[in-house]
C-alpha cells in the first residue's frame, strides 16, 4: 500500500513537471522618436507596468531602430510589421479626424490636462465613431504647445513679419494657419525640421513644441522664440495595438493592459511633455536665446486666422452627428480645470 501511494505520488510529479507554465506572450513596440526623447522613458516604464500588470505573462520589446517612416505607424502595426507602435494624429486626419478638436489653435498650455481632457472626450464622444479600425487603440496624449522660432537676429512679433519670412510648419494645425495668412510654407514631420533649418532653407519655424527645437537639433540655429499666451497648436499622440494580437491575448490580460494605460498613461506622457518643454525652454534661455512674450494685437490676429480651421473641424463633426462648437468647448473648459497654474 505504501510503495503504491508512493507511486502515484511519483506519477503527480512528473505530471506537474511535464505540464507546460503559462505562455508567454512577447509583444514588439516600434518607436520613432529618437533615443534620448522623453517619450521613450515613458514607454519603457508602461512596459514594465504591463509585465506587472499581467503577472509576467506579457512582455514588451522594443524594437533595436524605427521601422516605419512617421506616418506608416498605423499601417505598420494594423498589417503586423510590429505590434504596437504610436502615431502623430496628424498623420491619421482621414482616418480619424474628430481628434483634431484638441489639435486647434489656442487651446493649450498645459500638456497633462489637454492629454487626459482628450481621453476623457474621446471615451465620452468618439469611441463609438469607429475611429480606430484597424487596430486597438490604447491611449491618447499631448505634447505642449508650439510656440514661433526665428532664425535671424530679429524676432517675429507681428503679423507682416511672419509674413515677410520663409517658414517651415509642422504638417496640419500650424501649417494652415499660415496658409490662412497667404503663406507658403514649407512642411514636414517634425523628427525632418532640421532639414530645412540647417541647410539655411528657411528664416523661422512654427508649429513645434520647446523640447522638439532642442531634441531635433534646431536649437543651435534659433536666435528668438515668441510665446503666445495658449499654443500655436498642440500635437495629439494615438497609441495602439494590432487587432490580431490583441485578441489573441487572454481577456484577463487584455484588462491587465488597459488598467495601466488609457488615461494612466496620458496623464504620465504628458507630465513628462511639460517638463521636457520647461526644461528646454530654460536652457535655450540659458544658451543665450531671445524669449519674448506675443504682442497682444499679433496674438489677436493670429486667432482670427484659425477661424477658417475651427468652421472645418465643425463642418467635420457635423457629418459624424455631433456639435464641434460644443465639443470644442467641452474640451477647454476640461482642460483649463485640470491645468496646472
Amino acid at each position: 500500500m505504501i510503495r503504491r501511494l508512493f507511486q502515484l505520488a511519483l506519477l503527480a510529479v512528473a505530471a506537474v513537471a511535464a505540464t507546460p507554465a503559462q505562455a508567454e506572450t512577447t509583444l514588439l513596440f516600434n518607436v520613432f522618436f529618437p533615443p534620448g526623447h522623453f517619450l521613450q522613458q515613458v514607454v519603457r516604464d508602461w512596459a514594465v507596468d504591463v509585465d506587472k500588470a499581467t503577472g509576467g505573462s506579457v512582455k514588451i520589446t522594443f524594437a533595436a531602430g524605427n521601422m516605419a517612416p512617421p506616418p506608416q505607424q498605423l499601417p505598420g502595426a494594423a498589417s503586423g510589421i510590429f505590434d504596437i507602435a504610436i502615431t502623430a494624429d496628424i498623420f491619421i486626419k482621414n482616418k480619424a479626424p474628430l481628434l483634431e478638436v484638441s489639435q486647434l489653435p489656442w487651446l493649450i498650455n498645459d500638456a497633462e490636462a489637454a492629454s487626459v481632457a482628450l481621453w476623457r472626450l474621446y471615451n465620452k464622444h468618439f469611441a463609438n465613431k469607429n475611429q480606430f479600425p484597424d487596430v486597438q487603440l490604447l491611449s491618447l496624449f499631448h505634447f505642449s504647445g508650439a510656440q514661433l522660432y526665428s532664425l535671424t537676429d530679429k524676432p517675429i512679433n507681428s503679423v507682416d513679419e511672419l509674413k515677410s519670412r520663409k517658414m517651415w510648419a509642422l504638417p496640419g494645425e500650424a501649417a494652415d494657419l499660415l496658409k490662412n495668412l497667404g503663406m507658403s510654407p514649407i512642411t514636414s514631420p517634425a523628427v525632418q525640421v532640421s532639414e530645412s533649418v540647417s541647410r539655411g532653407v528657411v528664416d523661422g519655424y512654427y508649429g513645434i513644441t520647446n523640447e522638439s527645437a532642442t531634441d531635433f537639433k534646431v536649437a543651435p540655429y534659433t536666435k528668438s522664440i515668441t510665446l503666445f499666451p495658449r499654443g500655436a497648436t498642440s500635437t495629439n499622440f494615438s497609441m495602439f495595438i494590432n487587432k490580431g494580437k490583441w485578441a489573441s491575448l487572454s481577456a484577463k490580460d487584455r484588462a491587465a493592459i488597459l488598467s495601466v494605460s488609457g488615461e494612466k498613461m496620458a496623464a504620465a506622457m504628458g507630465r513628462a511633455a511639460r517638463k521636457a518643454s520647461a526644461d528646454a525652454l530654460a536652457k535655450m534661455k540659458a544658451d543665450g536665446i531671445k524669449v519674448i512674450d506675443a504682442d497682444p494685437a499679433f496674438f489677436a490676429a493670429m486667432q482670427t486666422a484659425a477661424e477658417p480651421s475651427y468652421k472645418q473641424y465643425y463642418g467635420t463633426a457635423a457629418k459624424a452627428g455631433l456639435d464641434g462648437k460644443a465639443l470644442v468647448a467641452e474640451f477647454k473648459v476640461l482642460h483649463d480645470s485640470l491645468a496646472k497654474h
